[in-house]
This record gives C-alpha cells, sequence and structure tokens, in this order.
C-alpha cells in the first residue's frame, strides 16, 4: 500500500536543466523516510528541463507553464496540488544532503507553533551562507548587506559571530525561501504567495503575515543543505536586479505605507542617478564595455523607480 504523502516539495524551475537535474538527484539519492511527492512547475523554459524532466524523473508531477510567470505565482499553482502537511519550497540550485529531508519534518513536528522553519544553508565548499535576517527595512537592508560583504570579504571577527549564530537555534523575522518548509495548516490561515512579487522578498513577505498571525518562524542548525546561491541567474544578472528593485518597492508599499515607500524611491532614484554618473564617466576615461554596460543598466534602474507608483489598494490589510 502507498504510503500518504507526509510532504509535498515544491521546485520552481526556469532554464536550469543542469541545476535542476542535480537537485532532484540529490533529493533521491538521500532517501529519505518521510513520504514525500515532488512538484516542478516549469515557467517555460527553453533549455532542456521540460525534456529532462519527462526522461529522468518521471515520478515528478509536472507543471508546464507557456510564460514566466514568475516564482511566487508559480508556487501557488503548485499549492493548489499539494497534499502534504508540509510544503518544502526548493530552488533548483541546491542540493540535498543526507537525512535534510527527516530533520526538516521532525524538527516541524515537534514545533508545532512554527509557520516556517530553514535551515542552514552552506556553499559548495562548506562555508556558511546568510539564510535568516530581520524585517526588511532601509537600516535593517543595510546592516544585512554591511554583514554580507565584510564576512565574505574574510573578516574574522563578523565571521565568528555568523558562524556561532549559525549553530544555534533561533527566530529570526524571515528565512529565504531557497529551501523553506511550511505547516499547510499556517498557509491556510495566512494565504499563499503575493503574486505581485515576480521574484525576490516573497518569502519575507510570507514569513511577516505569518508573524502577525502568531506563528514563529525558526531556524535550525540541524539540517545543512547546499545552495549554489543564484547561479543559476547569473546568465541574466540585469533581469534580476531589475526584479528585486520592482519586489523592494512593493514590499514597502505593501507593508510601511506613503511615507516610507517614498523615502525609498527618493534613495534610489539617489542611488542609480549617481551610479549612472559615475559609470558614464568611467566609460569616458576607459571605453571598457563593462563601464558601458553598467551605465545602461542604472540608466534602466533610474528609469523603473522614476516610473514607479503609489497605490494605497496595494497597502498591507
Amino acid at each position: 500500500m502507498k504510503a500518504v504523502i507526509k510532504l509535498s516539495i515544491i521546485i520552481v524551475n526556469y532554464n536550469s536543466s543542469d541545476f535542476l537535474k542535480k537537485c532532484l538527484a540529490s533529493l533521491y539519492q538521500s532517501k529519505p523516510t518521510t513520504p514525500f511527492g515532488v512538484l516542478v512547475v516549469d515557467n517555460n523554459s527553453s533549455d532542456n528541463s521540460v525534456g529532462m524532466l519527462k526522461r529522468d524523473f518521471p515520478q515528478v508531477t509536472l507543471i508546464e507553464n507557456k510564460e514566466n510567470i514568475g516564482f511566487a505565482r508559480a508556487n501557488n499553482q503548485a499549492l493548489q496540488k499539494c497534499q502534504g502537511e508540509f510544503v518544502l519550497f526548493l530552488n533548483p540550485d541546491t542540493l540535498l544532503l543526507h537525512g535534510s529531508i527527516d530533520a526538516l519534518v521532525e524538527t516541524m513536528q515537534k514545533e508545532n507553533k512554527v509557520g516556517v522553519l530553514g535551515c542552514r544553508l552552506i556553499n559548495e565548499d562548506g562555508t556558511l551562507q546568510l539564510s535568516w535576517g530581520r524585517m526588511v527595512n532601509l537600516s535593517n537592508e543595510f546592516w544585512q548587506r554591511f554583514i554580507s560583504r565584510r564576512y565574505e570579504k574574510g573578516n574574522r571577527l563578523i565571521a565568528r559571530y555568523l558562524q556561532r549564530k549559525s549553530r544555534q537555534p533561533h527566530h529570526p523575522h524571515w528565512v529565504t525561501g531557497a529551501c523553506m518548509i511550511a505547516r499547510q495548516q499556517a498557509l491556510k490561515e495566512v494565504g499563499d504567495f503575493d503574486q505581485n512579487f515576480f521574484m525576490f522578498l516573497e518569502d519575507v513577505d510570507l514569513c511577516h503575515r505569518m508573524r502577525k498571525r502568531g506563528w514563529e518562524i525558526l531556524y535550525t542548525p540541524s539540517t545543512e543543505v547546499i545552495h549554489l546561491r543564484g547561479k543559476s541567474m547569473e546568465t541574466n544578472r540585469a533581469r534580476a536586479l531589475k526584479a528585486y528593485r520592482k519586489s523592494q518597492l512593493h514590499f514597502y508599499r505593501k507593508h510601511y505605507g506613503r511615507v516610507r515607500w517614498t523615502t525609498l524611491r527618493i534613495y534610489l532614484l539617489g542611488k542609480f542617478i549617481l551610479s549612472r554618473l559615475t559609470s558614464r564617466l568611467a566609460y569616458l576615461i576607459t571605453r571598457k564595455s563593462q563601464a558601458q554596460n553598467s551605465y545602461n543598466l542604472s540608466k534602466e534602474l533610474l528609469s523603473l523607480v522614476a516610473r514607479a507608483k503609489y497605490r494605497a489598494n496595494d497597502a498591507a490589510v
């Protein structure tokens, strides 16, 4: 008799065939004892993703979209088909280690007040990635960026602090959606992902809504997952940056209202005006294509922010 699915695993894919194949292979090779099912939503990939899935992983439930509908909408599509008590949202550029799935489910079963659980993400070389944080606002974003950059540059004090923090369970404001397990009961209470987020910050938004409804967000060090950290996005960095700024503007509009949204917009206008001027100057001096590309990107981002409008009906209820 087939076991009832306890965990539904959702992977949203867009032109990440090689990553997705390794991700699914690592999942099945880790041999979880938890009964699970996998749903992959493909956002109209132009690579071999769909063919690879049908050939190598026929046990996976595949949802094929005719266009790239974004991360939030694609996850919501799959959520309609989920059967498990828990849902694991997983990026295609992750690798599961032995015991990781079972450890996540076990923690959720023990912590019945937890709506969303995140784990310890590591790079391929075993070094730590930041996978949690405080509520998104200008000061916290500056702090998170400062910590991340100093850590990546090898600052020993920050490295020791983050290593110590990453080895302790704690309750951050959010955990990253790269590997995030949620309780179906909590999802039904707070609703699915906000589809106004095409990509980025939809995980922070979901965690914030969970906390507002009384559910806890938990980070656990008991599970490690390898995250190749956006390598699937490197082919279109400009698109990713524009998507992030759109999401950032929507997030502030939704959760902070007109004054703080306007403050963010003024800051971004100044940032991209300065970036446009410096990259133009750099190109005039060096004639390097990299400087011209930076100038073009700054111009596009400046235009995006300049066109942004405040819509009061997007505010959080």
